[in-house]
C-alpha cells in the first residue's frame, strides 16, 4: 500500500468512526424510536462480542470506543471496496467513508435479524431489523455511487 492509499484508508477510518459514533449518540439524544435502530445494533454487536469473549467489567467504556474504533477500520475497508466498485469517480470522499460505515451497520442489522429468525419464534425484531439492514445497505450503496436515483426531469 503507498502513501496516498495509506492516507485514503485512514480518512475512511476516520469518517467511518465518526459516522457510527454520531449514530451511536443519535439514539441517545433524540428520543424517536427508528433513529434508536443504529444504536442498539451496535450495543447488541459489542454485547455478542462480550458473550464470547468475557465481560468487558469496568473496562466497558474503553472496550466498545475500541470497538467502534474497530468497526471504523473495517468501514473504510469496504469503502475501499466501494470505491473500486463505484461507476461516478468525482464523489465527495466523505461519502464513500460514509458508505462503509453504513455498509457494517446493515450487515449488522441483518445479521442479528437472521440469529434471531434462527433462535426465536418472533418476527417482528426480524422485521425491523431486516428493513433497517436493507435500507442502510441501499444508503451505502447511493451514498458510493453504486447506483443512481435520478428526481424530476432528467437533463
Amino acid at each position: 500500500m503507498n502513501r496516498t492509499q495509506q492516507v485514503i484508508f485512514a480518512r475512511d477510518a476516520v469518517v467511518a468512526t465518526a459516522v457510527l459514533a454520531g449514530l451511536y449518540l443519535l439514539g441517545y439524544g433524540i428520543q424517536f424510536q427508528p433513529l434508536q435502530i443504529p444504536t442498539y445494533l451496535l450495543i447488541v454487536g459489542f454485547d455478542l462480542l462480550e458473550v464470547t469473549f468475557g465481560s468487558a467489567g469496568t473496562n466497558y467504556d474503553l472496550l466498545f470506543a475500541a470497538y467502534i474504533v474497530g468497526l471504523g477500520v473495517v468501514g473504510a475497508a469496504v469503502a475501499g471496496l466501494l470505491r473500486t466498485g463505484a461507476r461516478k469517480t468525482d464523489l465527495p470522499q466523505w461519502r464513500l467513508g460514509t458508505a462503509g460505515a453504513l455498509a457494517i451497520l446493515g450487515t449488522l442489522s441483518l445479521l442479528f435479524g437472521l440469529r434471531v429468525l434462527l433462535v426465536s419464534t418472533q418476527r417482528t425484531p426480524v422485521l425491523v431489523t431486516g428493513a433497517a439492514g436493507i435500507a442502510l445497505l441501499a444508503l451505502a450503496g447511493w451514498l458510493s455511487g453504486l447506483y443512481r436515483i435520478e428526481f424530476g426531469q432528467a437533463q
